[in-house]
């Protein structure tokens, strides 16, 4: 990854679970989610990144407690 390049975590706008979204120079380029239903990376062109940088652990826990 370049310095550009970030991946966070944010609220899928389809299932409402925790996808990941790549971002390259703060514009969304890809979107992975769990359930699978597929987002595309313009659905988070209007929002910025999440600022809020949690620890690794408290962003997989939170995550895994939407896996049911």
């Amino acid at each position: 990854m370049s310095t550009g390049e970030r991946l966070t975590w944010e609220t899928c706008p389809v299932c409402g679970r925790s996808a990941a979204v790549g971002w390259r120079d703060g514009v969304p380029v890809t979107v992975d989610c769990p359930s699978d239903c597929r987002p595309s990376a313009d659905e988070f062109a209007g929002q910025a990144p999440s600022a809020a940088v949690a620890s690794p652990t408290s962003r997989w826990t939170a995550a895994a407690r939407t896996w049911t």
